[in-house]
């Protein structure tokens, strides 16, 4: 009988309810491309998007370098996409931040194959929707990509990011932004409590809160993994009257960890949308925020279409839009566009005490709270309620037991805890009828009903709502293979799998930053390139992330100047030069050379520096050439004496000292390994260095990322360890689960020796 009784409920109900009533999302129109890692700002009726991954190259690469407007509807949907600019940066940005202010846009640092940006730059809009020419202003202290930016009272904050050289950052900086909308200085603020990237934050009421994101060291964890420290925390902190930030203090918690999320801020809430929880995740968050700014506990809403990472968000008081995304982390961007119309259609967040029905318990009533993240809880019309769907179908509705008086709430009741600062009407329902249209165990139900003005509103619990895709490995290592072109003509070409990360979001290419290089180090340079005997027959090219290894070879290709070849110089023998910053000297490695495309390539395991370089020719001695006093005088030749004795000139001594190099010949490193291999446990590395002499021991180690994880040294000769003449040095480091490069160096008789090798932590 219970069968049939819901069978008829089902089947009533579909003539009752059109099953696209009260859809939390719409579709609007697409993007042109699909992006992800882009940003999207509301200025003057239009959407204005900037940069961002595609799945389409442009320009060489796939960083989107269009700024693109679509103009917003009365009724929510958008116009067409048009271009309304070029991007500042002609390669396209993507991770970088942007706000709007007082009619103007602004683009902060961001990430192209030119590398981490510092730069700023701002426009404003013409009556078109297109936007003015482009100018820069006063540039960021720090090269940042995936940080955060927000405005209030007149200024510009920035917290967070990837910082070029170190890795995430904790770092807060304002800067006030002028009259003619240029930006003063930039001034440091309080220290955020860790390092943050993929976070978000936003000023309301005095403060500056900062949400979510990963305090891993690098946009990628060994092997080009996603990062494992994904954080729930959220902070605030307040904005004191001369713009300065006061400690950072603990809100409420997100309901889960998460980053690279989209985020949007209305009067009265904060909302997240998708993002990255160690998979993607399609769930949507709102808080409510006070008066004085502070955020109340966070509630769950009904899902977006799709799981999506790293998409855009934006919101006036009647449209909430999510803007492309991504479907696996950092890649597989989409081009799809969502809106919610939170004023006309307010959706509702539901939760149901118990979450789960066993028909042999005893109890009398289903507990019910609705609350509204735009509207008043308190303009519910609680005899208008009703439960409409049961786990996504449509049922017969049932009303509130009219045998119970509903309640208003604010903050935890003793059925529901986790509700602070939420505003909430609290219903019972029959348990016998609910019992009636559910299957056993837990369930979820939709609602509906009316406020006081009439509009009309829905909302679901999310017991069963909630979706992650946790199959989101680095899919990006098989896939992105192909050329990549950078400033100045600097090409990589990758086979695929090479790059374990996303290349078109981090991989880099252009001319070093000869700002960046010290004096000291110009001059240790060049001294290094003569004593070689070799010229520069093109600018310096930096390769980046810098000290990324591969495990299969790259190619590289750099354009050289032929007008600086030297005299005499063979053009077809220019090869690529590396400049190894640990031994202080310039290595030349196999090279192919386009004279038709004036184009140097080579293939290399690591990103670094290079440069061009050609052999200069030794220059021709024409004092013994051309005197020939004493080879014409034919005294000394008739003369058999002086024939005859070669003793000057066969003297072996001075032609050849291989007493010199003989010693020199004898220092050798014998076998380099670390053990255990894997490190399991908490087992210390050690590393093992054969030697036939020396004088010192130098080690590095370094993360798959490039960054160093540990360096150490052994003064002395190598002692008997392993069955040979050895060194050996335990690695102190504090290393995680993960593949770790080491440098092994030995320094005797001024002469260094160095071997490399990976060994592996398992913890």
């Amino acid at each position: 009988m219970r069968g049939a009784a819901v069978t008829f409920r089902l089947l009533a109900a579909l003539t009752l309810l059109p099953a696209c009533a009260f859809a939390q999302f719409y579709a609007a129109t697409p993007l042109p491309q699909p992006l992800m890692s882009h940003t999207a700002e509301v200025l003057g009726g239009r959407i204005y998007v900037a940069g961002g991954l595609s799945d389409r190259a442009s320009n060489g690469g796939y960083l989107n370098n269009v700024y693109y407007c679509a103009s917003m509807n009365e009724d929510g949907t958008l116009g067409a996409w048009q271009p309304a600019s070029a991007m500042p940066e002609f390669l396209g940005l993507g991770l970088h931040a942007s706000v709007s202010y007082n009619g103007r846009l602004y683009v902060l640092g961001g990430n192209n194959m030119a590398g981490h940006m510092n730069r700023v730059y701002h426009t404003g809009v013409n009556a078109d929707g297109t936007l003015t020419a482009w100018r820069a202003t006063t540039a960021m202290p720090q090269r940042l990509y995936a940080h955060s930016a927000s405005v209030y009272g007149g200024r510009i904050y920035v917290t967070g990011g990837v910082a070029r050289g170190t890795g995430a950052a904790a770092q807060a900086y304002s800067s006030p932004i002028n009259a003619d909308g240029t930006l003063g200085a930039w001034r440091i603020e309080t220290p955020l409590p860790s390092p943050l990237f993929g976070h978000r934050s936003i000023a309301r009421g005095g403060r500056l809160l900062v949400l979510g994101g990963s305090s891993s060291a690098e946009l990628y964890g060994a092997g080009g993994i996603p990062p494992a420290a994904v954080s729930r925390a959220v902070y605030s902190a307040v904005i004191n009257g001369d713009g300065t930030l006061g400690a950072w203090a603990a809100q409420p918690q997100l309901p889960e960890q998460l980053a690279f999320y989209g985020m949007i801020a209305t009067e009265k809430s904060v909302y997240l949308l998708g993002g990255f929880d160690g998979g993607v995740v399609n769930s949507v968050y709102f808080s409510p925020i006070s008066s004085d700014g502070g955020l109340g506990a966070w509630q769950a809403l009904q899902t977006l279409p799709q799981n999506l990472l790293s998409l855009a968000a934006v919101s006036t008081d009647k449209y909430l839009y999510s803007i492309g995304g991504g479907l696996s982390y950092l890649d597989d961007p989409v081009g799809g566009i969502y809106f919610s119309k939170i004023q006309a259609e307010p959706k509702a967040f539901v939760k149901l005490n118990p979450s789960s029905i066993n028909p042999k318990a005893n109890g009398k009533w289903v507990s019910v709270v609705i609350g509204l993240p735009e509207a008043d809880a308190a303009s519910v019309l609680p005899a208008s309620v009703r439960i409409t769907a049961v786990n996504g179908v449509s049922v017969v509705p049932i009303n509130p037991d009219p045998k119970w008086t509903s309640k208003l709430y604010t903050g935890d009741s003793e059925e529901f805890p986790g509700m602070e600062g939420v505003t909430y009407l609290l219903l019972k329902f029959s348990r016998q009828a609910v019992a009636e249209i559910i299957p056993e165990g837990e369930f979820s139900v939709k609602v509906a009903g009316s406020l006081a003005d009439g509009r009309l509103f829905t909302g679901e619990s999310m017991n069963r709502g909630l979706s992650s895709n946790k199959t989101v490995v680095a899919a990006v290592q098989e896939k992105r293979e192909g050329e990549r072109v950078g400033l100045g003509g600097a090409k990589v070409k990758l086979p695929k799998g090479a790059f374990k990360g996303n290349p078109d979001l981090l991989l880099t290419a252009g001319p070093e930053d000869g700002a960046a290089v010290l004096p000291a180090e110009k001059e240790k340079r060049a001294g290094k390139m003569k004593a070689k005997g070799l010229a520069a027959v093109s600018e310096a090219f930096e390769f980046g992330p810098h000290g990324e290894t591969f495990e299969k070879p790259v190619m590289i290709s750099m354009p050289y100047r032929a007008d600086l070849l030297p005299a005499g110089a063979d053009e077809n023998a220019l090869k690529v030069a590396y400049w190894n910053g640990d031994s202080g000297e310039w290595e030349l490695l196999v090279s192919a050379v386009s004279k038709e495309d004036k184009v140097v390539s080579a293939e290399t395991g690591h990103f670094s520096v290079y440069q061009i370089m050609a052999a200069v020719p030794a220059p021709e001695a024409p004092a013994p050439v051309v005197d020939p006093a004493p080879v014409v005088d034919p005294a000394p030749v008739v003369d058999p004496a002086p024939v005859v004795d070669p003793a000057p000139v066969v003297d072996p001594a001075p032609v050849a000292p291989p007493a010199p190099a003989q010693p020199s010949g004898e220092f050798s490193l014998g076998s380099v390994y670390v053990f255990p291999n894997p490190a399991t446990g908490g087992a210390k590395p050690v590393l093992h260095v054969a030697a036939s002499a020396g004088e010192k021991l130098a080690v590095k180690v370094y993360t798959a990322s490039g960054r160093l994880a540990y360096e150490a040294a052994a003064a002395g000769a190598p002692g008997a360890a392993g069955g040979e003449q050895a060194y050996e040095v335990e690695l102190r480091g504090e290393f995680t689960s993960g593949i770790y490069y080491y440098q092994a160096e030995v320094t005797s008789n001024g002469r260094k020796l160095k071997k490399t090798g990976k060994f592996a932590v398992v913890r």
